[in-house]
């Protein structure tokens, strides 16, 4: 019987050792000041990757009724590029359709939305120094049509970080408690 109590222990106890991930969300909104702006997202100090992959949002609203002319582009740190993104024509954007997609009056100014998985490899690669610097660079012709114009960028992925999960250590305790009491029965 003691050696049952001494596996539940064991069990509990590589359970509550494991590493959880957490979710990372950075985010950052930057207002168009000008027409054919670029911006730059800085993100310092981050947690290393858990092996798994993650998404790069991009929502950003001004004047991209005018054409396929009138498009963004992106890049992570040089290394993850993203082609022309603006340029409707119906509610499709040049390289695809969007997850958000409005129109707003008067005509010629557009909100929108595109999410973008990454892969594991590229999160990893991405993150190995610490930062991600986030680049997009509007076309000269994205005027300032009707304000607020802006670009904002959301990057989620998960990270090693050891976050023990409250049950499990519960749950260990209890173990614990019931094998010193089951020990002191025997005794």
């Amino acid at each position: 019987m003691k050696k049952y109590f001494v596996a539940a222990i064991a069990a509990l106890g590589f359970c509550a050792s494991q590493a959880y991930a957490t979710s990372v969300t950075l985010n950052g909104t930057q207002t168009q000041t000008v027409d054919g702006q670029d911006f730059v997202f800085n993100f310092n100090g981050l947690a290393p990757t858990s092996g798994l992959g993650g998404t790069f949002i991009i929502h950003a609203q001004g004047d991209y009724q005018g054409g396929t002319s009138e498009n963004l582009v992106w890049d992570i740190d040089g290394i993850v590029l993203g082609g022309p993104v603006g340029g409707f024509i119906g509610n499709v954007g040049i390289g695809g359709p969007f997850d958000l997609f409005n129109v707003i009056q008067p005509l010629g100014n557009v909100e929108f939305q595109r999410t973008y998985t990454l892969t594991a490899a590229e999160i990893s690669s991405l993150l190995a120094d610490s930062s991600i610097a986030i680049n997009v660079n509007l076309d000269a012709t994205v005027g300032l049509f009707q304000p607020p114009n802006y670009v904002e960028v959301t990057f989620v992925y998960d990270t090693g970080t050891s976050v023990p999960e409250p049950a499990s250590l519960g749950l260990l305790l209890a173990g614990l408690f019931g094998l010193r009491a089951f020990k002191r029965r025997k005794a």
